[in-house]
This record gives C-alpha cells, structure tokens and sequence, in this order.
C-alpha cells in the first residue's frame, strides 16, 4: 500500500479480488487450508480497504469493489470465506453511508465458475461456465452504474432470491438440477 501511494498516489478504485480455493470438503480441507482461506478472502478485504480508505474518505471520492462468489454448496470453508465477504461489503456500505460518505461507492460481484483455471474441469447443466471477459464486462457495467451487487450470470440473483422464497426442498431439486461440480477431493484429507 505505501508503495503504490509513493508511486502511484491517492487510490480512487479497490478491487479486493484475491482468492484461495481448496476444492475438498468440510472434513477433507486441513486446518491451515481453511485458515488461509479466510486470510486471503477475507481478512484480506480488511486489510486492503483499510490501507486505502483513508484517502478515500479524505477525499469522500472512490469505489470499493468486493469479489464474493456464487459457489453455493459444497466447500464449506471456501463458500463461508466467500459468505464472509459479502458480509464485509453490506457492513462497509451501511457504514460508509451513515458517516455520510456518498461519494464513495461500493460494489459486490458474484460470479459462478469461470474459466480461468483456479478450480479442476468445472460443468454445470444449466448456464455455462463464464469466460473472464463476460465477468469484467459485467462488473465495469456495475462500476460505472454503481450496482450494490452485480450476478453473473444475471439469473443468479434469482437464484438466490429463490432461497429466500421457496420451501427448501424445492431448492434442493432446483440445486440438483443445475448439476455443477468439479474435480475434488472428497472425504480424504487434502494435501494441497
């Protein structure tokens, strides 16, 4: 942070879009595993925001990008890191507007899979697994309007509002539907 200040100066974009993956479940992610992931999907947010807010504030002029995820089952610890942050960017939101900073905009991005080789041969029945250019189309588009959350796919906000709405067995069928997965390791420990 001090170096990019020094160089560059005043930050007027974050883009908080470190991630770790460990593609294992509950009981096969080691201890460390789930620790670096909440270090780096979350801690991380923190950190950076922290070091870059203060001019921001100083100036009430930013934006504030929060990489979330829309992995909804399986990988408990990656999906609660992914949780965390979006967490972290509702929070920061409300609290940015109560200490009347409306000039400094937040935006929180939840893909699915994308192709950029982080997760093993990842399919899905329904959708299509996005390439990293649809993803930063759609997140310029949220930027420069100032989404509060921005779904890639779209349908993905309906797909979480159906959460919300539907009885959770007729979640559970839709969720089996959809059929996504990937290689993982599943039920032996991790050694990644």
């Amino acid at each position: 942070a001090q170096k990019v200040k020094k160089d560059v100066g005043d930050v007027s974009i974050l883009v908080n879009n470190a991630g770790v993956i460990t593609a294992a479940d509950l009981l096969s992610t080691q201890d460390h595993q789930i620790e670096k992931m909440f270090e780096v999907n979350t801690l991380a947010h923190f950190w950076t925001t922290r070091a870059f807010l203060p001019a921001m504030m100083s100036n009430n002029h930013g934006h504030i990008v929060t990489v979330a995820s829309g992995a909804g089952s399986f990988m408990v610890a990656y999906c609660s890191s992914k949780f965390a942050a979006v967490g972290f960017h509702k929070a920061l939101t409300e609290e940015l507007s109560t200490l009347g900073k409306d000039g400094i905009k937040t935006t929180c991005l939840s893909p699915v899979f994308i192709n950029t080789g982080f997760i093993k041969n990842p399919s899905t029945r329904l959708g299509k697994i996005l390439e990293v250019e649809e993803v930063v189309e759609a997140l310029m588009e949220g930027i420069l309007t100032n989404q509060k959350m921005v779904f890639v796919p779209p349908h993905l906000s309906i797909a979480l509002l159906s959460e919300m709405l539907f009885p959770e067995r007729a979640v559970a069928l839709l969720k089996k539907l959809t059929n996504a997965k990937f290689d993982a390791v599943v039920g032996q420990r991790s050694t990644q």
